[in-house]
Formats: C-alpha cells, sequence, structure tokens
C-alpha cells in the first residue's frame, strides 16, 4: 500500500508544471512560448495556460535550455533548464 501511495506521488508531482512566465509585478502571462532546446535541436514551442504554467518533461536528446518569448516583452536570454523546478522567468517590457 505505501508503494502505491509513493507512486502516485511520483506521478502527480511529474505533471506539474515546470515553467512558470510572470511579468515584473509577478502576473502570470498566458501565451508565453516555451522552446526547449538542446544543444543541437529544438522541440517544438508550448505555450503557456492562463496561469503562466506549461509542463516541459525531460527529453531525450537532454534539455539544456529553454528560449522563452512573447510579443511585446523584451526577450529573455536562454534559461537553464537544470534548475530546480518549477523554473520561474520573468519577462520585462
Amino acid at each position: 500500500m505505501r508503494s502505491l501511495f509513493g507512486v502516485l506521488a511520483l506521478v502527480c508531482t511529474s505533471c506539474s508544471p515546470t515553467v512558470f512566465v510572470v511579468d515584473e509585478a509577478g502576473s502570470p502571462i498566458e501565451d508565453a512560448k516555451v522552446v526547449p532546446m538542446s544543444r543541437s535541436f529544438n522541440w517544438p514551442p508550448k505555450v503557456t495556460d492562463e496561469k503562466g504554467s506549461v509542463l516541459v518533461h525531460q527529453d531525450v536528446p537532454t534539455i539544456d535550455y529553454l528560449q522563452v518569448s512573447k510579443m511585446g516583452y523584451f526577450k529573455h536570454p536562454p534559461v537553464n533548464f537544470n534548475l530546480p523546478k518549477p523554473i520561474t522567468v520573468v519577462l520585462k517590457k
């Protein structure tokens, strides 16, 4: 029974958003584009929801960085995907 709870906790944790995109006031940014990137490959972009969150799974080849952008905001430098999760990215106008 304990192992069932452990597996359930692991599954729930792995489904939590891994990236939050907010503005300088801390308000969530909906429809921000998050592009997972490795040294040689970029995955298709993901888009944040109304809470500014998006789930990015580690994949093969390994994701090294995220490129986060939204029209009307300055381009953010690549974000190290190896930071502790969840990662919060602040976009500036």
